[in-house]
């Protein structure tokens, strides 16, 4: 996909020099075959998570191409994420298919510090020389809000999966302290495509108000069933499902940064 859309062929060329309206036939053309072409991807992921029973190497193998434009920045919560966290075993698995990807890196994780936080995953995202995903968990979703919000984040994210953003306002009453400097939630757009995953049973965060995030965030949003926090209490292993969510989102990215936009310069300008 990323070779075709940055090869000047022959046909682009004459398009600069067709008729207005033959010109916009033509952009629309190629943005239906490039969103057909994520459709049959994500269809094609969607059948191999439902019948392989492998380490999931292969899975991340099918992701490699949507994923080699992006570097994935890890983003935990609350308690940081244990080796046996989906967040801690992706970043083992694209390590091993040579895809980047970074993790924030906290000083203390048990009792979150809003402003060292904050600098610590903006100098983690500043580090990066590809555009950037970030895959945030609970806390970590609140925080890429923040920063979203006092505009700190470079130009250079791209998108953003958000899984199970903790509602700091009305989490667990054992815990809720800890995370009070990030309360409120802030409701600000993203300026990037966004994924939101919502659990039915999350004791951090009801459907309604994952639901609630999304839109205010101007994110898609997916319910995930009954999967509790979707952290380190959950059983998850490399969390199948997760993958065809990140799949879905950097599909998205590219259609609409790198698709859309620089077929339309190469085509008009």
């Amino acid at each position: 996909m990323r070779h075709s859309v940055n090869k000047r062929t022959p046909e682009v060329k004459y398009a600069r020099t067709m008729p207005s309206v033959v010109k916009s036939k033509a952009v629309s053309q190629s943005a239906f075959l490039m969103q057909k072409l994520a459709k049959q991807r994500a269809f094609s992921l969607q059948a191999k998570l439902e019948t392989t029973d492998d380490v999931p190497a292969d899975i991340v193998r099918h992701l490699s191409t949507s994923l080699a434009a992006f570097e994935l920045i890890i983003v935990p919560g609350l308690d940081g994420s244990a080796r046996h966290h989906w967040q801690s075993l992706w970043q083992a698995l694209f390590q091993a298919e040579g895809i980047p990807v970074g993790r924030v890196n906290q000083e203390i994780w048990s009792r979150p510090h809003y402003k060292g936080w904050i600098m610590t995953l903006v100098a983690t995202v500043k580090k990066s020389k590809k555009p950037v995903l970030l895959v945030g968990h609970s806390v970590g979703c609140v925080l890429i809000a923040h920063a979203v919000k006092e505009g700190l984040l470079p130009d250079t994210v791209a998108g953003a999966l958000l899984v199970a953003p903790a509602d700091v306002e009305n989490g667990p009453e054992q815990d809720i302290s800890r995370v009070a400097a990030f309360s409120p939630v802030p409701l600000s757009s993203l300026p990037f495509p966004a994924l939101v995953v919502g659990s039915r049973n999350d004791p951090w965060l009801s459907v309604t108000r994952a639901r609630t995030f999304a839109r205010h965030w101007n994110a898609s949003f997916v319910d995930a069933g009954r999967k509790g926090h979707i952290g380190n209490q959950c059983d998850l292993g490399y969390w199948l499902d997760g993958l065809m969510f990140l799949d879905r989102l950097a599909q998205t990215v590219l259609i609409e940064k790198t698709g859309l936009r620089r077929l339309h310069k190469k085509t008009l300008q």
